[in-house]
């Protein structure tokens, strides 16, 4: 093999160690912003915090925020795979506190009702209770 045949083998060989590297790498060039995610997490974010999961749904509040902070982080970083990854995350999180939180809304309100009128809970509410 001369010179010439190593030269033809190059030009080729670099262009498929490119795609090659680009494709390991998630594309995360070629992909946008996931600004809309992150929208739609920041607005989960608000509705649990309105729903008072901060003191209601605590730890996955937290987590959620957690989330969202690295996903921005992220996203400074235009590593947006990994920001869109994170952003669906926390939003998943702070869905479940707003449900959390919802949900010992209406059971304390349903215990106070009780509470007022005397009346003792279900044989249901006793077993959903156990630990």
């Amino acid at each position: 093999m001369n010179a010439s045949d190593r030269n033809s083998y190059a030009a080729p060989l670099s262009l498929c160690v490119a795609g090659w590297l680009i494709v390991v790498s998630g594309c995360s060039i070629l992909s946008k912003p996931p600004t809309e995610t992150l929208a739609n997490a920041e607005s989960s974010m608000r509705a649990a915090r309105e729903a008072r999961a901060d003191e209601l749904a605590t730890a996955d509040l937290r987590g959620a925020r957690e989330k969202l902070t690295r996903a921005n982080r992220a996203m400074a970083d235009k590593n947006y795979d990994q920001a869109r990854r994170l952003a669906e995350s926390a939003q998943v999180e702070a869905e479940l506190a707003e449900a959390k939180a919802e949900a010992a809304v209406v059971s304390r309100a349903a215990e106070s009702s009780r509470a007022k009128r005397d009346i003792p809970p279900t044989a249901a509410e006793l077993e959903s209770r156990k630990p």
